[in-house]
């Protein structure tokens, strides 16, 4: 299979061809008539690539592809636009909102089919993701910060570690582990749901972190951990539930007690302090998570 797709068009018998001729390319095709269901569609199946028409009834393609660029686990995926306008005040619009090529109707299939390659090759060497939460990797969580910062914002990011997170996956194996990073991202996604100009990702295997307006970071980081604690049970075998903490046997035989897991959240906020490159921010984040991890339980340190 040479990618994922998602193609939205109000127009079936566009939908019906060119899903045919992508399908008969070697493409997974999904498509969607309008913009809801395009939302839902394009947050649950990951594509590689949108393709949106322009003009469609209740809710346009300007509006979808805004609110694509808003989610976190839909802001990077490239977005080719369709239309049968032609002016170039329609195209800056386009641009403008978040897509990253335009094509009007009526197109040639082998132009289609070479920029949507393109996108795709370049989108694939840009973009790393996380292979178990499918959320921006190392790479793109780079850039954004470094976006920010030559941008001259004042932000606040924090840097998530959930610990014990070894001696869970020893006790539960590599599937449960994978449960476990899944449980926080969809914690940290939901709490940072409708909240302007955040970012969320996910720049090591075990490591989170969030941007968020300068100010927020301390009582975001106490909103995550009440949830956290509150759900975190749900993570654990009853047997284990029930006496409040985990225990197994290493490969030695050993019975290992261990507690449960906890989240470390180490923030930074560049509001009087200046940092000039993304490595400082990491180095400067590092070092306030090791004075998180250091409490023993979940807790949230912001320094400025």
């Amino acid at each position: 299979m040479q990618g994922r797709i998602l193609f939205i068009d109000d127009e079936p018998e566009i939908l019906k061809a060119v899903k045919f001729y992508l399908e008969d390319e070697d493409f997974d095709v999904h498509v969607a008539e309008e913009g809801n269901k395009a939302l839902q569609l394009a947050e649950s199946i990951q594509p590689d690539l949108i393709i949106l028409d322009v003009m469609m009834p209740i809710m346009d393609g300007i509006q979808v592809c805004r609110q694509l660029r808003a989610r976190t686990r839909t802001r990077l995926i490239p977005i080719i636009f369709l239309t049968a306008r032609e002016a170039v005040e329609d195209k800056i619009k386009g641009f403008e909102a978040g897509g990253v090529d335009y094509i009007t109707k009526p197109f040639n299939n082998q132009e289609l089919m070479a920029r949507i390659k393109a996108q795709i090759r370049r989108s694939r060497e840009e973009i790393s993701s996380h292979p178990v939460t499918s959320l921006p990797g190392a790479h793109a969580v780079e850039k954004e910060v470094t976006r920010r910062l030559h941008e001259g914002n004042i932000f606040t990011a924090i840097f998530i570690g959930i610990e014990y997170s070894r001696e869970y996956r020893e006790a539960y194996g590599v599937s449960r582990s994978e449960r476990l990073l899944l449980f926080v991202a969809r914690i940290l996604e939901e709490s940072l749901s409708g909240q302007s100009d955040c970012y969320l990702g996910q720049p090591a295997y075990e490591e989170f972190i969030v941007l968020c307006e300068a100010g927020k970071g301390a009582a975001l980081g106490k909103q995550l951990i009440e949830r956290f604690e509150h759900e975190k049970a749900e993570l654990y075998m009853e047997q284990h539930r029930h006496c409040g903490e985990l225990t197994y046997y290493d490969y030695r035989g050993e019975v290992i007690h261990c507690p449960f897991v906890n989240l470390a959240l180490g923030g930074i906020c560049n509001a009087k302090r200046f940092v000039a490159t993304y490595n400082a921010i990491a180095e400067w984040g590092a070092q306030v998570l090791l004075k998180a991890r250091a409490r023993g339980e979940s807790a949230c340190i912001i320094e400025d």
